[in-house]
């Protein structure tokens, strides 16, 4: 499977990177210098409508945070959730290393930050706050989505 950075541009440096990175609720707590780390490891990449992000049961991949435009979350080919500006996935294949648990498709234009496998690893053992974070807001996306977990 290709990475889909092999399909895009980057568009945008570091400092304008870390200035969006702010924006988003995932980060929006982060230090400054936290930031600057993301930033460094993150590129900021285009779609078009229609572009497959991920797809349902392939494994590895990357880690997406929609910065505009919407996409389609899909699970055995029917549209389950419409993710936009500031919703990020892609996170559950790279922590556990499993297949993707759902498709994901551009529904428009898409401008999204992208991390790789091993740029995602950088940033959780960079940092703890960070890495705690990422994992409170995929928790709480987990308890949301359906019957509680076992504890």
């Amino acid at each position: 499977m290709l990475r889909v950075s092999a399909y895009a541009a980057a568009v945008v440096g570091k400092d304008e990177r870390a200035a969006r990175l702010r924006a988003v609720p995932l980060f929006s707590t982060c230090t400054d210098r936290q930031l600057e780390f993301i930033a460094t490891r993150v590129d900021e990449l285009d779609f078009p409508m229609g572009k497959v992000l991920t797809e349902e049961g392939q494994s590895g991949g990357d880690f997406f945070i929609i910065m505009s435009g919407s996409a389609d979350v899909r699970r055995g080919g029917r549209t389950v959730n419409r993710m936009k500006a500031g919703d990020f996935f892609g996170e559950i294949a790279l922590l556990d290393n499993g297949p993707r648990s759902a498709t994901v498709v551009a529904t428009s234009p898409l401008r999204a930050l992208v991390l790789g496998p091993s740029q995602f690893q950088d940033v959780l053992f960079q940092d703890g706050e960070i890495a705690r974070q990422i994992l409170y807001a995929v928790t709480k996306r987990l308890r949301a989505s359906g019957p509680p977990p076992a504890d």
